[in-house]
């Protein structure tokens, strides 16, 4: 899977406010929960043995257009 977002890859361990938005719970922008969420894409990351790990974000409608 390639990333579709403008993100770099991330290195594991994450803390945790960036995994809650790797696991599109929150905004991968902004990080906010609140409002309705909308796919934008896809984010890898790399764990400490080299394996990518692909994960699908979300975005609040503000920043939809800045995350894809």
């Amino acid at each position: 899977m390639v990333n579709t977002t403008e993100f770099m890859p991330l290195a594991l361990p994450v803390d945790r406010a960036t995994l809650v938005r790797l696991q599109g719970r929150a905004c991968i922008v902004c990080g906010d929960a609140e409002g309705p969420l909308l796919a934008v894409g896809h984010v890898e990351t790399t764990s400490g043995d080299g394996a990518v790990l692909p994960w699908a974000v979300v975005a609040c409608a503000e920043h939809r257009g800045s995350a894809s």
